[in-house]
């Protein structure tokens, strides 16, 4: 009869599985009260952090919407310039601030007395983060620069448009006029081969869908100077 080769020593209890005494006779309904007992400072805790953290999130959220429609009152309640200009020192960092100041640079322009200089305030307001705020204040430097070159400020104004056409951050629509203004501009110098390089910057840059594509095919069209050299024999 073979005989174990390695027999466990008299008192070897490493075989053996500890059973709490509190678990060893009790059946699940038991077992669950007895873990709640032993747990439940821990658990409770856990589901007061939580709790106290959707309580701060909703509570922020409301706040934040209460914000927001106490702004958007205040701001549709202005009724001069002088309100608009101090709503947007108040309010700065909101989208509602810049368009404040962009109505004022609007109006003046619907009343034949366009400004460079209010669009320009427009420009150097706080919008915040947004994408519609951003939007706003590529807007005001867009009008800022083409009004500086009607009033003559030639190197503010291509100054100004020259960030909005190279700038990836501002909107397509509101490149393409940059870049059409800044070929005119040097159409206007007698200086073609600037104008081109406007133009070829203008399709490197921008979508091909872009939507002044049709304009900058008129311009070349009804510019001699911009058409492609034609080849020998052609």
């Amino acid at each position: 009869m073979s005989q174990d080769r390695n027999p466990s020593p008299k008192g070897d209890d490493r075989n053996l599985v500890v059973v709490d005494e509190d678990f060893a006779q009790a059946d699940a309904e038991d077992r669950l009260w007895l873990f709640w007992e032993r747990h439940r400072s821990k658990i409770v805790g856990s589901v007061v952090a939580v709790v106290a953290g959707l309580v701060a999130f909703f509570a922020y959220v409301a706040w934040e919407t209460a914000r927001r429609e106490a702004v958007g009152e205040a701001y549709a309640a202005l009724a001069d310039d002088d309100a608009r200009r101090a709503f947007a020192r108040e309010h700065a960092g909101d989208p509602l601030a810049t368009a404040a100041l962009l109505t004022i640079a609007d109006e003046l322009l619907a009343k034949g007395k366009g400004s460079s200089k209010a669009y320009a305030e427009a420009a150097a307001s706080d919008p915040g983060p947004s994408r519609a705020g951003q939007a706003l204040l590529w807007r005001a430097r867009l009008h800022a620069g083409l009004l500086a070159l009607d009033e003559g400020a030639t190197a503010d104004g291509l100054a100004r448009l020259a960030e909005v056409a190279e700038s990836d951050a501002a909107p397509d629509a509101l490149r393409g006029p940059a870049f059409l203004a800044l070929a005119r501009a040097a159409l206007a110098s007698k200086d073609a081969a600037k104008a081109r390089e406007w133009l070829d910057k203008m399709d490197r840059l921008l979508r091909p869908d872009h939507p002044w594509r049709e304009e900058q095919r008129r311009l070349i069209a009804a510019e001699p100077a911009l058409r492609p050299a034609a080849t020998p024999g052609s």
